[in-house]
């Protein structure tokens, strides 16, 4: 009875020692969407403020067909992020075939509190003093699965997710069983000035 007791006693204390295996976190899958309306594009996401990310797929507005890309941008926000120091972080974009490319670079101060809340980029942005995005649009026109995601200054990444963007024949289908619509217009995007934010001390991380 006794070596059955010992017994016992040494399979619970094992079970109690070894860590549970760790979970890994699903990434959030989207897959680019026709816009029925405004400037023609392919779209993932929505504004930062309603979906966390935006990823845009921009197309001639007359063109015939969804074959060539003429502009990639996005945006994505990281109001979950914190750091108990002054640090950076910037959007980036890996693509199908391990290609990275970044967007701007944002400063932020510690604590939980940030002055700005999302990272853009694009291509075409080292023309407004960017980081270049080479073969970002090659990439896109040819399709696959890119991953959007919030890299900091330590190199970790936040917030991942990754957008299927079709290939060109599943792009041309889909613009093809669009609905007959009126002649598409370019939409101007107005955006209001925020009020000023009160200073105050610092807030810690929680």
């Amino acid at each position: 009875m006794r070596q059955l007791l010992l017994a016992f006693a040494a399979l619970v204390l094992s079970s109690c020692s070894t860590p549970p295996a760790p979970v890994e976190r699903q990434i959030r899958v989207e897959t680019v969407r026709l816009e029925p309306t405004g400037e023609l594009s392919l779209r993932a996401g929505d504004y930062v403020d309603v979906s966390g990310f935006g990823f845009l797929i921009g197309f001639e507005n007359d063109a015939a067909d969804l074959s060539t890309p003429n502009s990639v941008t996005w945006g994505i926000g990281f109001r979950n992020y914190c750091r108990n120091r002054d640090s950076w972080v910037q959007s980036v974009v890996v693509g199908p075939s391990g290609q990275v490319w970044r967007g701007y670079r944002v400063f932020v101060p510690a604590g939980p509190d940030h002055p700005q809340y999302w990272s853009s980029g694009g291509s075409g942005s080292d023309a407004y003093g960017g980081p270049a995005t080479p073969g970002l649009l090659e990439a896109a026109t040819q399709g696959g699965r890119f991953i959007l995601a919030i890299e900091d200054d330590e190199g970790q990444r936040w917030n991942s997710v990754a957008i299927e963007t079709l290939t060109p024949t599943a792009r041309n289908q889909l613009f093809a069983a669009q609905p007959a619509a009126k002649p598409r217009k370019t939409e101007m995007l107005v955006t209001a000035a925020a009020p000023p934010v009160a200073s105050g001390p610092r807030r810690s991380c929680p």
